[in-house]
């Protein structure tokens, strides 16, 4: 009988743990969480997206898994009856700058193999989304939104119906290698043949104290605040204005909920003080921009969350997801799963369970 060992309980955490509690062969699975509950972290504190994949390079992690895992989404929401919605997105243009750069994205989607794409101009913009400026927009067929806790609540009960063993409020975890068999200070009584390391924004900081002579990247973590409004707008797509790169101007996206409302974000704060009431103002000239309809007194402060981004020595910051298996070790890494690691979050249980091979 081999043990699996998984830390973190957040949406990564639990799509491995159920897609590894799916097969009946001989090794039992365990998940270690510092918290009282699965997905407490970043994984709730996010806009929900289901995104399509339009941004990422070609043969990126980022992309592969985004396109796989959106697929995996939408069926495992309909198999299970978790709320969520293919809403479409727009990613909006307002300036004759901002439309060339829609046919790079477009021309970058049809590579990543993202199809279900197409330019509509301002009349179509109007006809579809009253409330909504622009010049020209890309549109996104296959975007949407979830119920994100919803989808943990549902991968956690059927992993505990598999038989995968959880322990939360767990904040002091040691690991000790020796020889290639991994003991915790949590769980004495067993060695585990192999570690997924997905303990989000503390993965790095985990991996460095198993294995202190190995070079890791580093965390240059920022923050990512949401504002909201229950407004009823005649806006029912998600919208992302086109910014083009090396625009200094913060970009604020607006995303419908699934029980009504908006909500703006995330913004990009390194400080760890954050001035709401200044902030709000940069979100509004932000918003302003393309709803111009926007009732600026509905809009308040939602909740924040870490972007958890990294960066190395050599190459400097990392534009995709970091997962490893270590040389010579049973351990695997995962770093820097930030957007969109929602929506890849079962193609990288697949991974995984490949890269294992259990």
């Amino acid at each position: 009988m081999k043990n699996i060992l998984i830390i973190g309980a957040g949406i990564i955490g639990l799509s491995v743990a159920y897609e590894l509690s799916k097969s009946k062969k001989n090794f039992e699975v365990r998940v270690i969480e510092k918290n009282k509950k699965f997905g407490l972290g970043n994984s709730s504190k996010n806009s929900e997206v289901i995104h399509s994949g339009v941004y990422y390079k070609k043969n990126s992690l980022k992309n592969n898994f985004c396109v796989e895992g959106k697929k995996l989404i939408y069926n495992f929401c309909k198999k299970y009856k978790i709320k969520h919605s293919n809403t479409e997105k727009f990613f909006l243009a307002c300036s004759k700058k901002e439309e060339k750069y829609l046919y790079k994205l477009r021309d970058n989607s049809i590579k990543n193999g993202v199809k279900d794409i197409k330019i509509i101009n301002q009349k179509k913009i109007k006809i579809l989304e009253p409330d909504l400026e622009g010049t020209k927009a890309l549109l996104s067929k296959s975007s949407g939104i979830f119920d994100a806790k919803g989808f943990m609540k549902q991968l956690f009960q059927l992993s505990k119906k598999n038989k995968v063993k959880f322990y939360f409020n767990k904040k002091k975890l040691k690991i000790i290698n020796s020889k290639n068999k991994f003991k915790t200070n949590i769980i004495r009584r067993i060695s585990f043949d192999y570690v997924i390391n997905s303990a989000g924004t503390e993965s790095i900081k985990i991996a460095k104290k198993t294995f202190p002579k190995y070079k890791f990247p580093k965390n240059y973590t920022v923050r990512g605040v949401y504002f909201k409004t229950l407004q009823k707008l005649k806006l029912s797509r998600i919208v992302y204005r086109a910014m083009v790169p090396g625009d200094t101007s913060e970009r604020i996206d607006t995303t419908p909920l699934l029980d009504g409302g908006y909500i703006f974000g995330p913004s990009v704060e390194k400080s760890k003080i954050i001035d709401k009431k200044k902030l709000k103002n940069k979100f509004i000239n932000g918003i302003k921009n393309y709803l111009p309809n926007i009732n600026i007194n509905a809009i308040s402060y939602y909740k924040e969350g870490i972007r958890p981004k990294i960066k190395f020595k050599v190459n400097g910051k990392n534009e995709d997801f970091y997962i490893k298996k270590m040389k010579n070790y049973n351990w695997i890494n995962l770093f820097g799963i930030e957007s969109p690691g929602l929506t890849s979050a079962l193609a990288i249980a697949k991974y995984i369970k490949k890269t294992i091979k259990v």
